[in-house]
């Protein structure tokens, strides 16, 4: 009788999928990282124009519900921030951001709000790496 081992498969198996979801889990932290740089960027930014913003608490434990919560935070604390510049300050960060856009290279004299939305970027460049894996 030949003994046949069963187990060793199943349980690379299982390594292997410990490996995949410990390697998304850490894009999925490198993007809250990411995003939690953004709001707090921003949330120091907006204190400028005599406002004040309380971090975001997620509704439950879910890591991809923080960062949806904090990265529509950011991005309305990014919109209030630009409509309170001035009109000189706002085309300025019109051509900075457009120039962002397209090379994706951030430059010293950007606003502090373009360098936010570069963090968010990255944060949404690696949760859609992660949907697509």
């Amino acid at each position: 009788m030949q003994y046949r081992d069963t187990i060793t498969p199943e349980l690379e198996g299982e390594e292997r999928l410990d490996r995949e979801w410990e390697n998304r889990l850490g894009a999925v932290r490198e993007a809250m990282e990411a995003v939690a740089w953004a709001w707090t960027i921003l949330a120091t930014e907006i204190q400028r124009f005599g406002y004040s913003a309380e971090r975001p608490v997620p509704e439950n434990a879910s890591f991809y519900s923080y960062f949806d919560a904090i990265e529509w935070e950011a991005r309305e604390m990014s919109d209030s921030i630009y409509w309170s510049f001035s009109t000189e300050e706002r085309e300025k960060d019109d051509r900075d951001l457009e120039e962002f856009e397209a090379t994706y290279f951030l430059r010293k004299d950007y606003s502090r709000r373009i360098k936010a939305l570069a963090f968010l970027t990255a944060g949404k460049s690696l949760i859609c790496s992660i949907d697509e894996a």
